[in-house]
Order: C-alpha cells, then structure tokens, then sequence
C-alpha cells in the first residue's frame, strides 16, 4: 500500500498538536477536550474556511448562549414536560435560522448547533459551579482546538511542502488535496 505523502504530514501535524492541545489543557484544567476536538472536526469538515473564522467563533459564542438559554428554560416545571421541551427546542432552532437568513446572515448555523449541542451535552451531564468560569472555559476550548490543533497543523503541514518540496509540489501544496 503506498501512502501519499500528504496522509502521513496530516497525521503527523494533526496528531502533535493534538498533544501540544491536550498539554495545554492539562496545565490550565481545562478538562473540556472533547469541545475542542468537536469544534476543530467542524472546522476541518468545513473545509478549513479561514474566510469564515471570525463568523465561526461568534456563531460558537452564540451557540453557547443558546445553550445557557435552553438549559435554563429546561428548568422551568411547564416546558420540562416532552411536549413543551420538544417545542421549545424547534421554536429555538427556527429562531437560529431564521435570524441567519434575516439580519445575522453572518452567522454559520451549523457553528451555532455545534455549540449550542456541545453545551447542552456537557451541562446537562455535569454539575457546574461557577457558571462563568464554565462559560470561558467551554469557549477557550473551541478556539484552543481551532488554534492550536487546526491552524497549527494547517501550519506545519505547509511548511513541510516548503522544506521539503516533493516533484508534484503543485499536486500537494494546497489543502485539502485529492488523493493521488
């Protein structure tokens, strides 16, 4: 079986920063991982949309709040019940897009559910104490994983090309890259 080249500098960039991440997470107690892994699958399922980083991040930030949101009103005895909950949570998602396509069109829905799931998934499992804290750190999660694991590979992967040109550089310096 021969492996191009460009699978091994993925697995090698995305695997090193994966541990720069997760060292990094150790140090500062983030022990939310799995959002930082769940934003950088979306952003490199996205095709690397550096264009799109900055409506990405803010549509993680309102997805988080949305989650807030939900997790709050959750608590309120009448929408609980299976029916309320269930239409709240489709009143919420037809908000999200219908204020993406009215007056938020810079907002990235998917971004936005991503994180409004993510939060859902982490509060609803765990007993949060400090809810600001909690807030910082589920968000300093998803940009460290885009940052660090995504962009840093993303870096390492071009500056191998760089260094060390293969004879079809034309073929394997842009990302992503059909298989050869």
């Amino acid at each position: 079986m021969n492996i191009p080249r460009k699978v091994w500098v993925d697995a090698i960039g995305v695997g090193l920063f994966t541990l720069v991440y997760s060292l990094i997470m150790s140090g500062f107690s983030l022990w939310m991982g799995s959002a930082a892994f769940i934003a950088v699958s979306y952003f490199f399922g996205a095709g690397f949309p550096k264009d799109k980083l900055w409506n990405i991040l803010l549509s993680f930030a309102l997805g988080i709040i949305w989650g807030l949101a939900a997790f709050r009103l959750l608590h309120v005895s009448w929408i609980a019940s299976p029916w309320a909950s269930a239409i709240m949570f489709g009143l919420m998602t037809f908000v999200v897009l219908f204020l993406q396509g009215t007056v938020m069109k810079f907002t990235v829905v998917p971004a936005w559910l991503i994180a409004w799931g993510t939060t859902m998934l982490i509060i609803s499992n765990v007993t949060i104490h400090n809810w600001s804290l909690f807030v910082f750190q589920l968000y300093a999660s998803m940009l460290l994983g885009i940052f660090v694991i995504g962009y840093a590979s993303d870096y390492f992967y071009k500056l191998s090309f760089k260094l060390f040109p293969t004879k079809d550089a034309d073929k394997t310096a842009d990302r992503p890259a059909e298989d050869d």
